[in-house]
């Protein structure tokens, strides 16, 4: 690339912003998603149980 020229005067570049993207969605679901689905699916569960037996 022309660095010298015109167009090129506002480029930069964008590799590695993108470094550890997946990673931190990995985590985003390992951490969160995960936990918050388990307490749901454990409170449907109970009530479903407590609704059957009561």
């Amino acid at each position: 690339m022309n660095h010298e020229h015109e167009s090129s005067r506002y480029y930069y570049p964008v590799e590695g912003r993108t470094d550890g993207a997946i990673a931190g969605a990995f985590a985003f679901i390992a951490i969160i998603a995960v936990p918050a689905l388990a307490y749901a699916a454990w409170h449907t569960l109970a009530s479903w149980m407590s609704a059957l037996f009561s």
